[in-house]
């Protein structure tokens, strides 16, 4: 495992599991689709979290543009890259936002694919602390992430919400170019573990320091997802949440893509998406949640810049 460059860490930038050595720092944008320039397209209350995560005042969702995994059916394809439509902040101006989503009521603030801009991100919320900030942190992204790089939240990311997207090569080269997804989403899964321990809930139920795995059930790979699975009981158990999501939604730029993977322009069968919730509960899991059918479309998609 290489050390992040405390010299420079965005130039050359290795920051990702890419390791695309962009001079971000000078205005060049690496693999993530991103300069140095820390950029946020949106910031809102988000309600859609699972519930153990905000409590009523939900989260406070800061959505940055970029991103260094690219999946190619992302709902949020719009801002993995730079859009130029974004709201560039330096550190004592995140921290300011940060403060700001807890004073409207925030029970959490949700940074949502912040690792590639980790070293600025991760003193922006030492500064919030520093100044009052008292919710949870909570660090959402693709699961896609170098050790190294985690290793600057230790200490300051309160609660790990990653995905743990594909187990097989096959999968991961075919939806994101990236046959190495699996052992390199396994190492930074424990890394995170490491830093937060087992899942903290207070006394109305609300998550305050812990790790809940998202895995999102794509059309066509059912034993795909049940290996995935497998491996997050046997490695975390109980110690852990495991989110279950049935959303995937067919995006337009994959429905006009005649290149797009068939499987992927049709929504998830509704059957096979009750035999893993049946396949996740014989495994013993109980720390676990579940969605409904209905929970595809495009509704809980926010309205980007």
């Amino acid at each position: 495992m290489e050390a992040v460059n405390a010299k420079d860490p965005y130039s050359p930038c290795n920051l990702c599991p890419r390791r695309c050595g962009a001079d971000r720092t000078h205005g060049k944008t690496g693999f993530c689709g991103t300069s140095a320039d820390v950029t946020v397209n949106l910031s809102m209350i988000h309600r859609g979290e699972e519930p153990v995560l905000g409590g009523p005042g939900g989260c406070g969702a800061v959505f940055f543009e970029g991103c260094s995994l690219r999946c190619i059916f992302c709902q949020n394809h719009r801002i993995t890259k730079a859009t130029g439509k974004g709201a560039v902040y330096d550190e004592n101006g995140l921290a300011d936002l940060f403060l700001k989503l807890a004073s409207e009521g925030a029970g959490a603030i949700d940074l949502v694919t912040p690792v590639h801009f980790a070293p600025s991100v991760a003193k922006a919320v030492r500064t919030a602390k520093d100044n009052g900030l008292s919710v949870p942190v909570i660090c959402n992204c693709s699961g896609y992430e170098s050790v190294s790089t985690l290793r600057l939240f230790e200490g300051l990311i309160d609660i790990y919400l990653p995905d743990l997207k594909y187990h097989s090569r096959k999968a991961s080269v075919k939806y994101a170019n990236a046959p190495d997804y699996f052992t390199t989403a396994a190492a930074a899964l424990d890394e995170m573990f490491r830093q937060t321990g087992k899942a903290v809930l207070d006394k109305n139920g609300i998550m305050t320091r812990g790790m809940i795995v998202r895995h999102l059930m794509l059309p066509g790979n059912l034993f795909d997802s049940k290996h995935i699975l497998d491996y997050l009981v046997s490695r975390f158990g109980n110690n852990i949440y495991i989110s279950l999501m049935s959303q995937y939604t067919p995006m337009p730029h994959i429905l006009e893509n005649e290149k797009a993977p068939e499987e992927l322009k049709r929504t998830l069968s509704s059957g096979n998406y009750d035999k893993l919730c049946d396949y996740l509960a014989d495994l013993g899991q109980t720390n676990a949640f579940v969605q409904e059918m209905s929970s595809s479309g495009s509704l809980m998609i926010p309205a980007f810049n």
